[in-house]
């Protein structure tokens, strides 16, 4: 409420008969007790505690009423607050119920009033004493006697507590779900993917005793169990591959992700799980997998920016790890009072600062994470996960490259026809046309830039990292098309012994071993001049082409934007080197305006002083040869020598596209055998030898500091033992100690959130004044403290939930119980509610048979439309990576999504629309919304219409009619038989695309193109695109992604 008015505590008048009214109103409300925590807490949280709370800089006319003591009080004039049992004499009683606006209370101002329903409590509770009591989630929970009215055959403690309420509510419990759906639901949950029709169909037919409680053990005992389960740990621990802010580069964390993995498969006991994540680094016992844990305080986004203030940034990070830690460990909002005490809670600024100066003892840089390095502090560890992979991973390698060193002759000749047909055409029509040069410009100029003559691009002596935008006009010569751009170095003429390039502020002399870096090059074209490249109508360039190279660092480099990879030219040679790019299409004939961005790279490199740039007309096919490659194609086989073909043999196996999935094979196999056997860098929390000092801000301001506080615990919860470390090991110990009220509810909140969709108490971040009363308060209590005794065991717990029948039952729904309680509060049906975006794309790949099923690993980059990360970095600004997006090849496309390169300022696009978090912050409860855009998603995204038509193609190898493949792939997504209506609807549009494609056989070939996967060529194109657009309309199913 606000009190301006009320506190000043002048008495309202209100006559005897409304009086009366209200007073009446009141004690018909109920026939029960009022329970102030369940029913008037939340009413006065929302409604007065922003002015009559415990915030005390907030608190207007003095008055509280959080507490007793203050509510009781009279003040100076003799007018009481709340009067314990005397509706008459209670002045908020009068106030919420007052017709003159200017007494009203809350004020019209504040946009809030209570119900009539509220009223009516608030009364009750004055009426019958308006006791306080302690918030129930900061007094120790109890385990509660288990009702015994409600017991009977093969219920259990749970079923217990929740069948007591239906009676309560009047309602009845649903009758078991069919063992079908049970089986994938149990899945699901515990895997995080779907199963298929035979394991479903195994299922069904075991009628052997416990055969359900032999299906939780599988699945629990599943390495998918430790993926599924690590998913909301990550959201909570905001972990991303990406440091986060508006330069967003790139980190290497993923080991922490394997390190939760491992810790779920393992079923580390939940509190040694948050110890080591808190101060795995000050263990005794510590090793290389507790200093692995504390990454889980290094996911916080950090900067390397260089104008932001180091102080500044400081406090940032810590403020993200309080938040994170109060969200994710107590379900507490403590960030509310970060700049003053909270509005709501019973947290001081100073309790706030207590628990920041944990964290405020490391010694992480402000500054940090730039070029892709991790900020310190780091360790080099290897991953926990012992997959036992490592000897067939080195029987692949040895098969790929045996491969790769013999390839099939049949295809070596084709491509010896290819290159001497491009060779052929060679220059044909090949010709330069000027252009105009209009302006060039640089995010990191230096000591400036020039145009010349109109017609060089100069460079003065760059610093940092270094981009150039060169902007030009032109006039299109006639019928001509253009096809293509080269962009000519030359050596300075004013310093001809050393003119070629800048490099570390020194000039690189020729003859020098030393030469420029040019890393990537981009084109736009239109009508109207452009400073900078329009990513909007960026030129595609399908080869590059160049007079010279050094060693492996060929022209082509420039086409991918991968830090390691560039174009060297030999500046040893007479002249200038030139580079040309040849477009996928010949420009459009309007365009008049182009704007090419050349970036030079690889570290301090030398940078180009003088470039001039010509568009192309003709043929450049063949010149991407090397001379001496040209040389060997061009002599008849029989007069080869051997080096020649030996040669030759070689340059095949490493450019040939024939070879690429070798190569892309090969790779990956390396890098996942590396993976496994060798040690890398990750981020880790360490202690500052000198501690520092830590001080209330006021409002927040790193600037404005002021008494000084000491580590220390919010006061509002029980105390640290007077003997406790004051460290990161003491808070780890007293958050997960016998006096900690929080941590095992919500944990085990969190735990029935993740099976039944909402947890016990809705408010998963939020136990605090402003979170929701629980729909079930003894058994929230009940688990918690059954939790701890068994040790924090998270799989005995999942078990036990999922063995009652409260979990088991349908979710199918009476009009009755959705008029009653249509968010099944009262849990009187089983859950239902649609997968996460990581189950949905996962579920699409399994279906699919894509579903490549290796653990851990770092982040991989599946389909994504276009280059979105270009569009929203600083590319070209700073050395930082993930600036732009390199699609993965082979096996790394099908991973399960919670690998995915997560980038915080662009959360992979299709899981972002299913609601996937950018992991900023902590969130331990997704939202779930839905859009017409998911639905095209699921229909037309790359990934899911290449898994469709895999799906198709499992499902055209079935043996049998339509009718029966029909139906093994209604099963195969959904668990269960089709309808008869339902199969007939399949069977029409089966139908119906037949003849669709039929008429359209080019329109099935680009479908079946979708994708990297290389499909069975024997199979009919027609018949497999028909199959391919039921798969996905399967797939797109409500059913199947709920």
């Amino acid at each position: 409420m606000h009190a301006a008015l009320l506190l000043c505590m002048t008495a309202a008048t209100t006559s005897t008969a409304t009086m009366a009214s209200m007073a009446s109103m009141a004690s018909t409300a109920t026939t029960s007790m009022v329970d102030y925590n369940r029913d008037i807490r939340p009413i006065l949280a929302q409604n007065c505690f922003a002015c009559h709370g415990f915030d005390e800089n907030a608190r207007k006319a003095g008055l509280r009423l959080d507490r007793a003591e203050f509510a009781y009080a009279a003040n100076s004039d003799g007018i009481v607050p709340i009067q314990p049992g005397d509706l008459a004499a209670s002045e908020v009683w009068t106030r919420i119920n007052a017709a003159d606006a200017d007494e009203h209370m809350p004020p019209p101002s504040s946009h809030r009033a209570l119900t009539d329903r509220q009223k009516s409590l608030v009364g009750a509770w004055i009426e019958q004493g308006a006791p306080y009591m302690e918030h129930w989630s900061f007094v120790a929970p109890v385990k509660a006697a288990v009702p015994v009215d409600v017991v009977g055959p093969g219920l259990g403690p749970i079923d217990a507590f929740v069948r007591a309420r239906l009676v309560e509510e009047g309602l009845r419990p649903s009758p078991e779900a069919d063992r079908a759906t049970l089986m994938r639901r149990a899945t699901l949950d515990l895997t995080g993917l779907p199963p298929s029709a035979d394991e479903v169909d195994a299922f069904v037919a075991d009628v052997a005793p416990k055969a359900y409680e032999r299906l939780l053990d599988r699945l629990l005992a599943s390495p998918s169990f430790g993926e599924r389960m690590a998913g909301p740990w990550m959201d909570a621990a905001r972990y991303a591959d990406t440091n986060g802010f508006s330069i967003d580069g790139g980190r290497h964390a993923w080991l922490w992700r394997d390190y939760v993995i491992n810790a779920f498969n393992a079923n580390k006991p939940y509190d040694r799980f948050i110890v080591e994540q808190l101060a795995g680094d000050l263990l005794a016992d510590k090793s290389d997998e507790t200093l692995t844990a504390t990454g889980f305080q290094r996911n916080a986004m950090i900067t390397h920016e260089g104008g932001t203030i180091a102080e500044e940034n400081l406090v940032v990070y810590g403020a993200d790890r309080v938040a994170t830690f109060g969200e994710a460990m107590l379900g507490l909002t403590l960030a509310c009072a970060q700049c003053h005490d909270h509005k709501f809670d019973p947290v001081t600024q100073k309790d706030y600062y207590g628990v920041f100066a944990y964290f405020n003892q490391t010694t992480e840089p402000a500054h940090g994470g730039d070029g892709g390095v991790n900020s310190n502090p780091v360790a080099q560890v290897k991953s926990v996960l012992h997959t036992g992979e490592e000897d067939a991973l080195r029987a692949r390698i040895e098969e790929l490259e045996t491969a790769l060193a013999t390839p099939n002759e049949v295809a070596v000749a084709a491509w010896e026809r290819e290159q001497a047909a491009a060779l052929a055409r060679r220059g044909l029509g090949l010709a330069l046309h000027p252009v105009k040069l209009l302006k060039i410009s640089t995010p990191n100029t230096g000591s400036g830039t020039s145009i010349e003559d109109g017609r060089f691009a100069r460079v003065e002596r760059p610093m940092g990292f270094v981009a150039f935008d060169v902007s030009m006009e032109f006039a299109q010569p006639g019928v001509v098309p253009i096809t293509g751009l080269r962009i000519v170095m030359h050596a300075d003429p004013a310093a001809p012994e050393a003119g070629w390039g800048w490099g570390d502020g020194e000039v690189g002399a020729k003859g020098a071993k030393k030469s420029f870096a040019v890393t990537n090059i981009s084109v736009s074209a239109g009508t109207v001049a452009s400073d900078q490249v329009n990513l909007y109508r960026m030129i595609a360039p399908r080869m590059a082409t160049a007079n010279c190279w050094r060693g492996d660092d060929r022209p082509e480099g420039v086409l991918n934007t991968k830090a390691n990879e560039a174009w060297i030219p030999d500046i040893d040679r007479d002249g200038p080197v030139h580079i040309t790019l040849t477009f996928d299409e010949p420009l459009a004939r309007d365009a008049t305006n182009m704007t090419a961005q050349v970036n030079f790279g690889r570290g301090g490199s030398p940078t180009a002083k003088r470039m001039e740039f010509f568009l192309v007309s003709g043929n450049d096919d063949g010149s991407a040869l090397p001379p001496d490659m040209i040389a060997v194609i061009e002599k008849e086989r029989a007069r080869r020598t051997a080096d020649e073909t030996a040669a030759l043999l070689a340059y095949f196996s490493k450019h040939a596209p024939a070879m690429e999935r070798v190569r892309v094979d090969l790779s990956n196999a390396r890098e996942r055998l590396a993976v496994r056997t060798n040690a890398f860098a990750t981020l880790v929390m360490d202690s500052a030898p000198t501690p520092r000092e830590t001080f209330i801000l006021h409002r927040g301001i790193y600037s404005d500091p002021g008494a000084k506080v000491e580590c220390g615990t919010p006061s509002a919860l029980p105390s640290m033992a007077a003997d406790a470390r004051k460290d990161r090991l003491g808070l780890a110990e007293w958050v997960t100690g016998p006096t900690n009220p929080l941590t095992a509810r919500v944990a085990v909140n969190r735990f029935w959130q993740m099976l039944f969709g909402t947890g016990i108490v809705r408010t998963a971040n939020d136990f605090g004044t402003q979170g929701e009363w629980p729909s079930h308060p003894a058994l929230i209590d009940w688990l918690a403290c059954d939790f701890v005794e068994h040790g924090w065991d998270v799989k005995r717990l999942l078990k036990l939930i999922m063995l009652s029948e409260t979990y088991r039952q349908s979710s199918v729904a009476t009009a009755d119980a959705l008029a009653h309680d249509p968010d099944n509060r009262m849990l009187a049906r089983g859950p239902r509610f649609r997968l996460g975006a990581e189950a949905i794309r996962d579920a699409a790949l399994k279906t699919s048979g894509l579903l490549v099923t290796q653990i851990g690993g770092p982040g991989v980059n599946p389909y994504t439309p276009g280059d979105p990360w270009r569009e929203i970095s600083h590319y070209g600004s700073s050395g930082a990576t993930a600036q732009t997006f390199h699609q993965d090849h082979g096996e790394k496309l099908y991973r399960r999504s919670m690998y995915s390169y997560w980038k915080r300022t662009l959360t992979p696009p299709s899981m972002s629309l299913f609601d996937a978090p950018n992991r900023e912050v902590c969130t331990v409860d997704r939202a779930s919304t839905n859009t017409p855009l998911q639905a095209l998603v699921l229909l037309n995204d790359v990934q899911f219409v290449e898994a469709a038509r895999a799906f198709a193609e499992r499902i055209m190898r079935r043996p049998g009619s339509d009718a029966s493949k029909l139906v093994w792939a209604f099963e195969e997504t959904t668990a269960r038989v089709p309808q008869s209506a339902e199969a007939a609807v399949l069977a029409r549009a089966l139908v119906r695309e037949r003849a669709h494609f039929a008429a359209n056989p080019q329109a099935a070939v680009a479908l079946l193109a979708s994708g990297e996967w290389q499909r069975d060529a024997s199979l009919p194109t027609v018949e497999h695109a028909a199959w391919a657009q039921v798969a996905a309309l399967l797939l797109n199913l409500s059913e199947t992604v709920t």
